[in-house]
This record gives C-alpha cells, sequence and structure tokens, in this order.
C-alpha cells in the first residue's frame, strides 16, 4: 500500500489553515507539519491553537516564509507543501518564496498556493478585489512556469463568514427583521462550512485525478441565490424579513466609498452575489473536476444543517459529576465554545485533576466561581448564551441561585435545569424519591414564572447505573444466577448510555424545535421490558436465569424499611420498573419532543450493544 503523502501547511494558525491542519490529522495517515514563527509560539493568543495541535500529533516547525533556510529545510521534510497564508497582498506575493524554496528543495509531489476563495481566472471583479486576485493569478503563472505540480482549491463562500451573519455589513447575528440583498438577489452562491472545505483538500492529496487541475467545491446541497438563502432563514425563524434590495450601481458606489478594508469585503460580494463569481461557468475537464463528485461518500455539511448561525456559547455547572462530564465532552466535541464553572476547591482536588487536565485539553474554558456566590455566578453567565445545569441530587434546590442569576444577567438564550431522568411532572413516585422529583418540578415553575426560555432534557435512565448489574443491587456485575425483578417486569423502561445523552442534549441547544420543550430521550432500540432485558441477557450469556419477582406491596415495603440513600434508589426503582413512569405516557408536540426522532443521524449505543460489554 502506498505510504500516505507528509503535508506542510504554511499559515496554519490562520483562519482557514488552522482546520486544514484538524482535517490532515484526523485524516489519520498523513504526517502533519506546520510551519511556526518564533513570535507565534510566544504569542498568548495563539497558545492553546498550538497546544491542540501539539495534542494531536502535529509536527511543529519553527521557521518563516521570509526566512529562505528554515523554508528549505521545512519543506524538504514533506511532500506536499499547502499555503493557507492570509489575504494580505505581501503575504500572497510572498508565496513566491515558497515556490523558489520548492524548486530548490526539488522533491515536492504537489504545492497547493493559498486560494481558498473563487476561481481568480474566471471572474468580473472590481477593485480592490481585483489587485488580490490578479496577485493570486500571478502566483499559478509562476508555479505552472516552473513546472511544480499542483492543485488549485475553489472553495467559495466560507459558512463561517457569511451565514453567521446573513452576509450582514456590520451584523454578529443572522437578521431577524431587516435583510439586505446585493443585486436582484438571484444570482446563485456556494457556502461550504469550514471543516468541509478542508476536509475535500486533503482527500485530493494523493489523488491523481487532481493533479494540476482546480478542484471546485460545489457540492449542490450548498448552491444557494440570496433569495433563496433569505427564505431558509425565515423558515427556520418563523418570521418574515423586510428585504431591502441594492441595485449594482450602488454597491459599486458603497464599494468606492468605503474605506479599507470595507472595500475590499463590499468588492468581494459584488463578485459574489452581483457577477455570480461561483457559478457563473462551467467545470471544463480540461482544467477542474468538483469535489463531491470525486468524493462522493464523504457527508458535507449543508447550508441547511449549518443553521446559519455560530453555535451558542455554552456554561455547564457542575460539569464534573457524574452526568455533567458526558455533557462538556459533548459540547467540545460539538465545536460549541464551553465553559465550566469550577469551584476553587475542585481545581486542587486531586480526584478531579484527570477530568480537569482532559477539560483543557479539549479547549474548555474553566470560570473559577460557585453556585452560592452570586457575584462570580453573575459574571459566569454573562460570558455565555446557554446555561446547562448538571448538579446532583442534593443541590436541586439551589438552582434558585442559578435562576436569579441569569434574570440579572439578562443574555441567556436557553436554560436547562438539572433533570436527566425521569419526566417529573408525568410520575408516580412514592418517597423519597417523590421529593426529590417535587423539587425538580419547583424549579421547573420557577423557570417558567421568570420567562427564562428553556429545555428539559428527560433523558430517562442511565446505562452506566443500571445495566452494568441489571439494576441488582448490591452487585458489581450483571447476575448469571438468579435475577431480582420487580413487579411483574412487564412495564417499558428507556436505558441511554451517558454519551449519548450527552450528544442529543448539546444537539438541541441551538434547535428552534426543542424551546420551550420536554426533550424525551427514548430511541427505539433502547427500550425494554424488565422481562426482556432478562431474556436478552440470558441469549447472550447462554444460560437461564433463576427469576424472582417482588411484589409491589413487597417493593413498597422494602422502601419503607431501608435505610438513605438505598431508600432513595428503591423508590426510584418502582417508580421505573413497577408503574412504567417513563413509558405510560404520549408524548403530545405541545410539550415535548422525541430526540432520536429530531436527530436521525445520531448513531446512538443500543442496549443490546451495551450489554455485549459484559458477555
Amino acid at each position: 500500500m502506498t505510504e500516505k503523502s507528509k503535508i506542510l501547511i504554511i499559515g496554519a494558525t490562520g483562519y482557514i489553515g488552522k482546520f486544514i491542519v484538524e482535517a490532515s490529522v484526523k485524516a489519520g495517515t498523513h504526517p502533519t507539519f506546520v510551519l511556526v514563527r518564533e513570535s507565534t509560539l510566544s504569542d498568548p493568543s495563539k497558545s492553546s491553537l498550538i497546544d491542540s495541535f501539539k495534542n494531536s500529533g502535529v509536527n511543529i516547525i519553527t521557521g518563516d516564509m521570509n526566512d529562505h533556510e528554515s523554508l528549505i529545510k521545512a519543506i524538504k521534510q514533506v511532500d506536499v507543501v499547502i499555503s493557507a497564508v492570509g489575504l494580505a497582498q505581501t503575504q500572497l506575493s510572498d508565496q513566491v518564496k515558497i515556490i523558489a524554496a520548492i524548486k530548490e528543495a526539488g522533491h515536492i509531489k504537489r504545492f497547493y498556493p493559498s486560494e481558498f476563495g473563487f476561481e481568480e481566472d474566471r471572474v468580473h471583479v472590481v477593485e480592490p478585489a481585483k489587485s488580490v486576485l490578479t496577485i493570486k493569478a500571478h502566483i499559478r503563472r509562476a508555479i505552472e512556469a516552473e513546472k511544480i505540480p499542483y492543485t488549485y482549491v475553489q472553495s467559495n463562500g466560507f459558512a463561517g463568514y457569511f451565514l453567521k451573519t446573513l452576509a450582514q455589513s456590520g451584523a454578529t447575528a443572522p437578521p431577524r427583521d431587516k435583510v439586505v440583498c446585493l443585486g436582484d438577489g438571484n444570482t446563485k452562491v456556494v457556502i461550504n462550512d469550514e471543516h468541509d472545505i478542508a476536509t475535500y483538500t486533503i482527500k485530493t492529496v494523493d489523488d491523481p485525478r487532481t493533479i494540476n487541475k482546480s478542484v471546485y467545491i460545489k457540492p449542490p446541497g450548498n448552491i444557494y441565490s440570496f433569495n433563496e438563502l433569505v427564505s431558509l432563514w425565515e423558515k427556520k425563524i418563523g418570521k418574515t424579513l423586510e428585504k431591502v434590495y441594492l441595485s449594482e450601481d450602488q454597491v459599486l458606489k458603497n464599494t468606492e466609498e468605503s474605506p479599507y478594508p470595507h472595500n475590499l469585503v463590499t468588492s468581494i460580494m459584488h463578485a459574489i452575489f452581483v457577477k455570480g463569481a461561483h457559478t457563473n461557468f462551467e467545470i471544463e475537464p480540461s482544467f477542474g473536476v468538483e469535489a463531491s463528485e470525486l468524493y462522493p461518500d464523504f457527508k458535507y455539511t449543508t447550508v441547511d444543517e449549518n443553521k446559519m448561525a455560530e453555535k451558542s456559547k455554552i456554561l455547564i455547572i457542575g460539569g464534573t459529576g457524574y452526568i455533567g462530564k458526558f455533557i462538556v465532552e459533548a459540547s467540545a466535541k460539538s465545536g460549541h465554545p464551553t465553559f465550566v464553572l469550577v469551584r476553587e476547591s475542585t481545581l486542587s482536588d486531586p480526584a478531579k485533576s484527570a477530568l480537569i487536565d482532559s477539560f483543557k485539553k479539549s479547549g474548555v474554558h474553566l470560570i473559577t466561581g460557585d453556585l452560592y456566590d452570586h457575584e462570580s455566578l453573575v459574571k459566569a453567565i454573562k460570558q455565555v448564551d446557554v446555561v446547562i445545569s448538571t448538579v446532583g441530587h442534593a443541590q436541586l434546590g439551589d438552582q434558585g441561585k442559578i435562576i436569579a442569576a441569569i434574570k440579572e444577567a439578562g443574555n441567556v438564550k436557553k436554560f436547562y435545569p438539572s433533570e436527566f431522568g425521569n419526566d417529573v411532572d408525568r410520575t408516580n413516585a412514592v418517597e423519597p424519591a417523590k421529593t426529590a422529583f417535587a423539587i425538580k418540578a419547583q424549579i421547573r415553575r420557577a423557570v417558567e414564572a421568570e420567562k427564562i426560555p428553556y429545555t428539559y432534557v428527560s433523558s430517562n435512565c442511565f446505562a452506566g447505573y443500571f445495566l452494568p448489574t441489571l439494576a441488582q443491587p448490591g452487585v458489581t456485575a450483571p447476575p448469571r444466577d438468579k435475577v431480582v425483578i420487580l413487579g411483574d417486569g412487564n412495564a417499558k423502561v428507556v436505558l441511554n448510555d451517558e454519551h449519548d445523552i450527552g450528544t442529543y442534549t448539546i444537539r438541541t441547544v441551538d434547535d428552534p424545535r426543542t424551546l420551550n420543550k420536554v426533550v424525551y430521550i427514548k430511541p427505539p432500540g433502547n427500550i425494554y421490558s424488565f422481562n426482556e432485558l432478562v431474556s436478552l441477557w440470558e441469549k447472550k450469556i447462554g444460560k437461564t436465569l433463576e427469576k424472582v419477582y417482588l411484589s409491589e406491596d413487597q417493593v413498597l415495603k422494602n422502601i419503607q424499611e431501608s435505610p438513605v440513600p438505598l431508600n432513595v434508589v428503591l423508590s426510584i426503582s418502582h417508580s421505573i420498573f413497577v408503574k412504567g413512569d417513563q413509558t405510560n405516557f404520549e408524548i403530545k408536540p405541545s410539550f415535548g419532543v422525541e430526540a432520536s426522532a429530531l436527530y436521525p443521524d445520531v448513531k446512538y449505543t443500543t442496549v443490546d450493544e451495551y450489554l455485549s460489554r459484559f458477555v
């Protein structure tokens, strides 16, 4: 099998560069190198990015594009060079230094100059964008003159630049009242997620079909007119926007009258949204190929899925607790800026050090504070958009302090109180579980009374609590001889892997379908009666167990006679396994939605798969 090419990325800490580094590493087969200046290594604003490179196994080479010797030394260690330098004209034109170093090194299989936009050889563009694209075209001609093998990547529009504001000048979020459209709004544009741009780029590296070609990233699900984009956004927010159309003459006038760099942005917008720079030509086999056709197996993020908005910043309170750590992990993995409120005592607790270190390595922001320190709580909440509480049983009633801080901060888009179990408004629990559920219900009412937007997550059973022992008290493994069954064993229960609970919870954060709703995590592969669970386990171990059925009266008697905390566990088990509180009601659109129906793409761990771990 052919060894994968070693890749050097120049401009790796820049906007698109960091995505290319990530994609190269995730490909798993390309040894990945980045050229980094000494000044970048000591730049505090780049430290977390550099650390993430190191933690991912990236080889960091100290050097500079303007230091010929260091450039050649770096290039001699690799097979392919990808330039991701920025739009500054000096950086773009300085790529001739990379070309010279590649020629001297003499072994490079392919060079990718910094393109990552639209096709400069096939575009109508005005100044000042015209000068920038002219430099890019000159770099192309220099590469071709030196007979260096190349690939030019035409990524078209960056989703992070355009969708999070719907291309509205000076905005920080998509419009909700009025939208300005350049031209007539009918010109087709292409807008791609930056992760996908990087993935497609890395896929081309060892693909002979892309040698000496332009690769156009134009997946069909990402081609829209501006009018279509606006219509899509209106459907998402359930509102019709006022539309203001600027004629081409007005756009050109705005470009001429605007200072730099605003005029550069406006001239690029003119090329894309008025002149159709992304779509006004046909890709001929003589010069180009289209990425999604080359790699139809790759699932790209569509404009529709991109949600047209920057991901919400999330604060998790109780992030080092049992379910909290799974929520933190899911949030960080999904790309949400993730913050965790941590007490000073937790930071110095040896038992929590490994978990805290894992948070740091995942790019999680640790905020020192305390649920009982109002000032620190408000300060933390003001830094985020969404607050998720995962506090434990003993702190449930104290969530009123979070509610008060959210009201004072005034910026939170959604609050998730600590639920993560049964739906506390639909329960037949007895004491002492009844009191715990009543506290959760009181918190719900307080949230609603304060008109705080919310989502309540009814995660049902934690697989890690029940499946490793098949819900048998006082044991450490699933039974292999005798099993005790509460009630008649026919009540249906739902058991979910904690990682999946974390994933589903985070998927709801920016989903308007979950606002002011209960989200029930009830994937069909995880709904079993206890008798069915036992039968499944018996099949896995090839043995029939002795079954002991406890009547409801006996279960209630055991609850009354047991000490804390066993009586709490037994009363919750009574609610779940005897009363069937997880499945004895219908989810109605007026109050709830079901997670696996909302997100059918999430591959959850089934009970069957989970139990196989213990065979």
